[in-house]
């Protein structure tokens, strides 16, 4: 194949019916959002990469996109909306009242290498909502999250919680370094079991410290996983996120969302700024996480604006790859009209064409095109109705019966 056909590696072309339909999602979830209190924002594709390179935001450097600007600075596609975000909660948007309600239709692009996630650029919906730091604004979110599935009609979709501190807690509580704990999450993000239990021998860790967090990975289930939590630690990280974990599923149950979700305390994300509960969203037909979020109270001190915030990222991208293979199908929609004229009949056509469309209707232009050629696509469902503009008048074309 040309090399002038293909596109990179994780890039996808978007094809006119799934863009058409991608679009009217986006359109619900946008209204969603508003009808919610949530503001839209939009932020520059490129960030300044000092900005995303430090540690505390929690992104590989082989992860993210990098470039130069003309004075050499190194620069990075952003790999997520919620920096950006925060960024603006601590500068244009300062003086703005709390709580901030941000919300965001872009994209996000990330690397990988291995096949976690197959796609580099992800179009995205998400909230931000910073300066509350209740469980309500938790279970706010949550819901806001579920409530853009059941707009996207997915059916067979499941909501995992965890909680960032019991992780952080777990890990401190065996002794661990910060970078001994960024191997294990890695492990138990994968559910290595082998892997961990080689790690951990190799890290010299206790006997019932070991035993303790090899039962970190099956730490999923329902609410009972919860007690099952509180019976393998004293330390005082876990168990506030365990009470914070119930606090938020019974708000959660009071909106209608509780059936929707489950417990998984060995849930880590790529980003390691997020604080408290965290959560993604699983759909049937997806075969990898189509949302992710959660509390991330420390981000915004990196600017200079200690806020705390929790918000989600939901990849439209995923969600379309869902939908459609529980059977959606993504069709572009029959035109209203098509208009075929020549260069002696476009002036009658053009105006016609203006009064349909100052009407809310689709007209589309034919150029050159015959009483047949117009019965053949209108028997292919291209238009509900034909015009054909000639020097001797203008008619109404049927399609083929």
């Amino acid at each position: 194949m040309s090399a002038t056909l293909q596109i990179p590696g994780g890039m996808q072309d978007t094809l006119p019916g799934e863009c058409h339909a991608r679009r009217a999602l986006e359109r619900k979830f946008r209204e969603r959002f508003r009808r919610s209190g949530y503001r839209e924002i939009e932020t520059p594709i490129l960030e300044y990469y000092d900005a995303l390179s430090d540690a505390t935001y929690g992104y590989r450097p082989e992860h993210v996109w990098k470039t130069f600007d003309r004075f050499g600075r190194v620069l990075a596609l952003r790999p997520d909306s919620t920096i950006p975000a925060a960024r603006l909660a601590a500068g244009s948007l300062k003086e703005e009242p709390l709580p901030l309600r941000l919300c965001y239709l872009q994209s996000a692009s990330n690397y990988h290498s291995d096949t976690l996630s197959l796609l580099c650029e992800q179009p995205q919906a998400g909230v931000e909502l910073m300066g509350d730091s209740s469980a309500l604004s938790d279970g706010e979110v949550i819901a806001l999250a579920v409530s853009c599935l059941e707009d996207a009609a997915l059916a067979d979709f499941q909501i995992e919680l965890g909680h960032a501190a019991f992780f952080t807690g777990f890990m401190q509580e065996a002794g661990l370094t910060p970078e001994q704990t960024r191997e294990i999450r890695a492990l138990v993000e994968r559910k290595d079991a082998l892997g961990m239990q080689l790690f951990l021998r190799a890290c010299a860790v206790s006997d019932s410290a070991a035993e303790r967090l090899m039962k970190l990975p099956r730490l999923y289930g329902g609410e009972e996983i919860l007690g099952e939590a509180e019976g393998l630690t004293r330390n005082p990280l876990c168990l506030e996120a365990v009470a914070r974990l119930r606090e938020v599923i019974r708000l959660l149950r009071a909106v209608g969302c509780g059936a929707d979700v489950t417990i998984d305390l060995g849930m880590a994300q790529e980003a390691n700024y997020y604080s408290g509960v965290i959560f993604r969203g699983h759909a049937r037909g997806a075969g990898q996480p189509i949302l992710s979020g959660g509390r991330y109270d420390g981000l915004t001190a990196r600017y200079g604006r200690p806020l705390p915030a929790v918000g989600f990222a939901l990849s439209t991208k995923l969600l379309m790859i869902a939908l459609e293979r529980q059977g959606a199908s993504f069709s572009l929609p029959r035109l209203d009209w098509l208009i075929a004229c020549g260069e002696e009949t476009v002036e009658a056509a053009a105006e016609k064409a203006r009064a349909l469309r100052s009407a809310g209707q689709s007209a589309a232009f034919l150029y050159g095109e015959d009483e047949e050629s117009l019965r053949r696509r209108l028997a292919r469902g291209e238009a509900e109705r034909a015009l054909l503009y000639t020097p001797d008048g203008v008619r109404e074309v049927k399609g083929e019966a």
